[in-house]
């Protein structure tokens, strides 16, 4: 089964921190973090819808610029997260620019920006049009950790400590939609945008009454008929358990942390953990408030991820970062 999520680091893992996660068959992609984004394209920064910051130091911020600049003049609307005083971040970069000219662009971008807070999550709204002046303040329900909720999909956030709040995420496709391609030949259906309006109409749970236009080749000649959804849903669908994705970056070995980790990634496919310390330096990775290599397989290994890669090295063992492949996956599996 191909899976629908495609994750990559955004650099390499002596880099900036960031993961671009992409959607198979949409123009669509998340964006956690806002590092150095020099190695995606415009082409990749359009695709962005949703984007998730862990915290606002500068080599998990310093992209927004880049972004900004990217998505501006676009009429459509992207929505920012990250932890407590992140609204006021946001609106500290765009007070950096003069936006005299904004009323004379016809399209006209809006950001949606979320903080999240311990008890609450608070909204605000930015718009290019209103020359991105805060509006729209409200306080939303933070339950169960849950910050995004769509048909198809879920991300949660885990607030956990850096010496300031720093967030990590766990992206969860709900279930898969697998498309049977002997099934479309058998039913002599063209693949197309369609089959992205199936998938919708099943996670949304329309009733299998429910009429689906479906385009057909007959003769030669292509033609739209209806079909009852249960019946494609029977002849080309197969429903499978979705992918979990999870980022964690910046955060400390702690009683407290431990078990926020845990618990947001836990039977996670694969989890982007910081490391930027080999074993042996618990007591600076302590003081710096990042992990260890040991301590990033320790708790891979405890949530029951499928699979741990690490990143974040500190640029102090560039010369050895074998070594710190190999004691994170040594400690994961067990060893």
């Amino acid at each position: 089964m191909k899976p629908i999520l495609h994750p990559s680091l955004v650099n390499d893992p002596l880099g900036d921190p960031g993961l671009f996660v992409q959607f198979l068959y949409e123009k669509r992609a998340f964006l956690f973090d806002l590092g150095d984004l020099s190695p995606l394209t415009n082409a990749d920064l359009l695709k962005v819808t949703h984007v998730f910051v862990s915290h606002t130091h500068i080599d998990h911020f310093i992209g927004f610029d880049r972004f900004l600049r990217i998505v501006f003049g676009r009429d459509k609307t992207i929505t920012l997260y990250g932890p407590e005083n992140f609204i006021a971040n946001v609106e500290g970069k765009l007070a950096g620019f003069t936006w005299n000219l904004v009323d004379r662009y016809e399209e006209s971008l809006t950001l949606e920006v979320v903080e999240v807070r311990p008890d609450r999550l608070r909204r605000a709204t930015f718009r290019a049009i209103e020359k991105f002046q805060r509006s729209d303040e409200r306080d939303e329900p933070f339950d169960g950790g849950v910050i995004l909720d769509e048909p198809a999909l879920s991300v949660s956030a885990a607030i956990l400590e850096h010496r300031v709040p720093c967030l990590g995420f766990a992206l969860k496709e709900k279930f898969h939609v697998n498309i049977n391609k002997d099934g479309l030949t058998s039913m002599q259906l063209e693949p197309g945008e369609w089959l992205n309006r199936l998938k919708q109409n099943i996670y949304e749970g329309a009733s299998d009454e429910t009429s689906v236009q479906v385009p057909v080749t007959v003769n030669g000649t292509q033609e739209t008929q209806e079909f009852a959804l249960g019946t494609l849903k029977e002849k080309l669908v197969t429903i499978t358990e979705g992918q979990k994705i999870a980022y964690v970056t910046d955060t400390v070995y702690t009683p407290e942390n431990v078990p926020r980790i845990v618990e947001l990634v836990r039977e996670a496919d694969l989890l982007f953990c910081e490391s930027p310390f080999i074993a042996e330096e618990e007591d600076r990775a302590l003081e710096r408030r990042h992990l260890t290599t040991r301590q990033a397989g320790l708790l891979a290994r405890e949530a029951g991820v499928k699979q741990l890669q690490t990143f974040h090295y500190s640029k102090r063992h560039s010369h050895q970062t074998d070594l710190l492949v190999r004691e994170a996956q040594e400690t994961f599996r067990g060893e």
